[in-house]
């Protein structure tokens, strides 16, 4: 499947700013795919996009069928009286055919669909179908082994995640004042609570006490958006040197960042249901930024989101045992630790530069490249965006 070349357009032309219509599936909620897109958003504000966003859920209450009716017919109502759009972008591959029909109601050349990871192996056949079938729909997605996975809908344009400039600036101030390696080492994680076990928490644990055999005592710190499941305060009670941070602030989760030795994601690949997997894990990257050394999933789309070797690890396997050895081959040279950090904040700081990652949401969204530059700061106008305190 091919999608339209992209136009250069002159940014300072108000009349050539590109009209977009986003169809997100939450705003306020937390979680990763709402965090990308309000990346995102902010990026296409800063590229000149005029940007209209609609939100299927603004409430934690479970979605019914009302509901989501009521968000179809209020949605193409507001499309209909607004007249013309270049693009309508649908922020989750369940949004697919209400970004078709909207885009036929404002007349729309582009309507990129946006697939993560367990939407894409864990289910969805009719939400693919359409993307398959209806004119104008093209997939994206954010990782190379996610592309590979949607290969059946034809070539998918890749928009990794990024990091929102005010919160990848306050990362990297952690990195420029890290101090030296305390007496016990620190592993943290980071991801949406109320998911922990799929996140592979239990498996970490395990490790971390395997590895503590040869490297001595380790301290790990969980953090997350909350609330924290009644299961997991009795696991993180029932161990020693486990730290739970419930929905810690910016500042307070720039310095976990900041005070950890490594960083480990070990979420578990399941395609059964309820599935689960690692599309990209921007956690990973947002580590990095902060100057730590980081350990991603065996199996998934993470080693786009660093270079295994070089700024991080990868276990061969989602056994306990292999990423327990892969934790007492970093803990066990720290000064190496220490390097392979710096490395991953250099690397970390050139692969989320604001303007860079502008143009290409611009290219891949809307077909238009900005024709002047853009200034490494310019995303700021939007509203500020929940941070990484959630994972996916």
């Amino acid at each position: 499947m091919t999608t339209p070349p992209a136009q250069r357009i002159p940014t300072e032309d108000p009349a050539a700013k590109p009209r977009v219509v986003l169809l997100s599936p939450s705003r306020g909620l937390g979680g990763g795919i709402e965090r990308y897109l309000g990346t995102v958003e902010e990026h296409l504000r800063a590229g000149g996009a005029d940007v209209r966003r609609f939100d299927l859920r603004t409430s934690p209450a479970s979605l019914t069928a009302r509901i989501r009716g009521q968000y179809v017919l209020r949605t193409l109502a507001s499309l209909y009286r607004m007249g013309q759009a270049d693009s309508v972008v649908a922020g989750h591959a369940s949004l697919a055919l209400v970004a078709w029909a909207g885009a036929r109601l404002v007349r729309a050349s582009r309507v990129p669909v946006l697939f993560y990871g367990s939407d894409i192996w864990g289910g969805g056949q009719a939400q693919r179908r359409v993307v398959t079938r209806a004119r104008l729909l093209y997939p994206v997605t954010i990782s190379s082994f996610s592309a590979g996975a949607l290969a059946v809908l034809g070539p998918a344009r890749i928009l990794p995640p990024s990091v929102p400039p005010r919160w990848r600036t306050m990362l990297l101030a952690e990195a420029a004042q890290r101090r030296p390696p305390a007496g016990m080492p620190t592993v943290l994680t980071v991801f949406r609570l109320g998911v922990w076990q799929s996140k592979g928490l239990s498996d970490l644990v395990e490790a971390v006490t395997a590895a503590q055999a040869t490297t001595g005592p380790v301290r790990l710190v969980v953090a997350g958006q909350g609330p924290a499941p009644s299961a997991l305060r009795e696991f993180v009670a029932g161990h020693d040197n486990v730290e739970l941070h419930e929905s810690p602030d910016d500042a307070a989760l720039a310095r976990l960042y900041g005070a950890a030795d490594v960083f480990a994601l070990c979420t578990r690949t399941r395609a059964t249901s309820p599935a689960s997997g690692e599309g990209y894990g921007i956690v990973l990257m947002e580590a990095q930024l902060a100057g730590c050394a980081v350990v991603g999933p065996a199996v998934g789309g993470s080693r786009d989101a660093y270079l295994d070797g070089v700024t991080g690890r990868t276990p061969v396997d989602e056994s306990p045992a292999a990423l327990a050895e892969v934790l007492r081959e970093l803990l066990d040279d720290r000064a190496r630790l220490t390097q392979i950090g710096e490395a991953g904040t250099t690397w970390a700081r050139a692969a989320t530069d604001p303007a860079g990652y502008t143009r290409l949401v611009m290219a891949t969204l809307t077909g238009a490249v900005p024709g002047t530059p853009v200034t490494a700061n310019a995303p700021g106008a939007a509203a500020p965006v929940t941070t990484g305190k959630s994972g996916k």
